[in-house]
């Protein structure tokens, strides 16, 4: 072969793995292996820029890789602030545009929430993530059919829109459904009626659609992610004890530390003595912090048949991430235990609990004051308070 035929050669080969490239079917990963090989996580947006690294929170991997499962069509994350509860979202966002496109609904509370996670978070997602910048076109240029609350790609669209616009919720076809902050939605869309439901009416013609449903928890008895949960698979994050072996949720109540209080300017400053301890409902045992964080952990589901309707659901609180130390937990938690305003964030943001709405009695002697003499009972006993 002569040194002209072989470099046709090579240029034909070249030419060939190159056709081969572009025309090939997507590599088959799950959501968290894509978000491990192509996802960067944003400076403006993240205090650990750089590769996506589900390790990091091994929690968000069981959610990820149901959403590739294809027996689960809903999947339901109750979660605290500050968990990666948005990059959840965000990683099965990038999947979609880059393994499985198809049109996604992603909804806000309302619009300007759409608008600026828009701008915040999916812009920079795309930009620093090669996949999904040679797919989906930046907002300014010239005939990119995107827009801020609409991002074309191959084989489908996103659209970001807010609970309370009826005209988006109604009128989108949509394979794929993102509710963010559920319990922050409007009542109604307008005069349409729920929004989830709305928004799942757009589902109706995809025999393999897939909804997800996230939001911190709000009021016990009003909360619609707390519905949604109790309908799924009702799985939490459990550790194993050191000690026994047993797997249990870390919750508030069985959280162990010594509070001291000093006055500074009139003003109460809460501080702790020596360090934050778990004690496991197995064993009794106190372990602390630091040896719970390199225990194995894992989802337990207590309704695992619900998989079988293809809804899996997770719930999970602070005490797991790995930016929220526990001691900062305890002491937004005394800060805020005289004020029920505010102890309601910490409930809801922190301790990943609903909070039960009790009124406004404080205490007893409050209640004491409100009582009435009721006279005698129909009867004509009287009544004794």
């Amino acid at each position: 072969m002569t040194r002209t035929t072989k470099k046709a050669a090579a240029k034909l080969n070249a030419a060939i793995s190159g056709a081969i490239k572009r025309f090939a079917p997507p590599e088959s990963l799950t959501v968290d292996e894509w978000a491990d090989k192509h996802r960067r996580l944003s400076p403006e947006s993240s205090a650990e820029a750089g590769p996506w690294r589900t390790k990091r929170t091994p929690y968000l991997e069981e959610p990820m890789r149901a959403f590739t499962d294809p027996k689960v069509h809903k999947i339901v994350m109750v979660a605290a602030s500050q968990v990666g509860k948005s990059e959840l979202e965000l990683n099965i966002i990038g999947y979609i545009i880059d393994q499985d496109p198809g049109s996604i609904l992603y909804v806000h509370p309302t619009i300007d929430d759409a608008r600026k996670f828009s701008r915040l978070r999916v812009a920079p997602m795309i930009r620093d993530s090669k996949p999904l910048k040679a797919k989906v076109h930046d907002v300014k240029a010239k005939d990119s059919g995107n827009t801020i609350l609409q991002k074309s790609f191959p084989g489908g669209m996103l659209t970001l829109t807010g609970s309370n616009s009826a005209s988006a919720l109604a009128s989108t076809p949509a394979r794929y459904i993102i509710g963010d902050e559920r319990d922050r939605w409007a009542t109604s869309a307008g005069t349409e009626g729920d929004p989830w439901a709305l928004a799942e009416a757009r589902q109706a013609t995809f025999y393999n659609a897939k909804a997800v449903e996230v939001s911190t928890p709000t009021i016990k008895g009003a909360s619609n992610i707390e519905t949604s949960f109790y309908q799924g698979t009702q799985e939490r994050w459990c550790h194993r004890c050191p000690e026994c072996g047993e797997y249990s949720e870390i919750v508030f109540d069985a959280i162990h530390f010594e509070p001291e209080a000093k006055r500074v300017r009139g003003k109460k400053v809460w501080s702790l003595k020596g360090g934050v301890s778990w004690a496991c409902p197995a064993c009794g045992c106190l372990i602390p912090e630091e040896t719970m964080r390199r225990q194995p952990a894992k989802w337990i589901a207590e309704n695992p048949d619900a998989y079988k309707k293809g809804v899996r659901s997770f719930w999970l609180n602070a005490f797991s991430s790995p930016w929220t130390p526990w001691e900062k937990i305890v002491l937004k938690f005394l800060d805020a235990k005289n004020d029920p305003q505010r102890l309601k964030v910490v409930y809801n943001t922190l301790l990943g609990q609903l909070w039960e709405d009790r009124g406004d009695l404080e205490d007893e002697d409050t209640m004491l004051t409100r009582r009435e003499d009721y006279g005698t009972r129909p009867d004509g006993t009287p009544v004794e308070l």
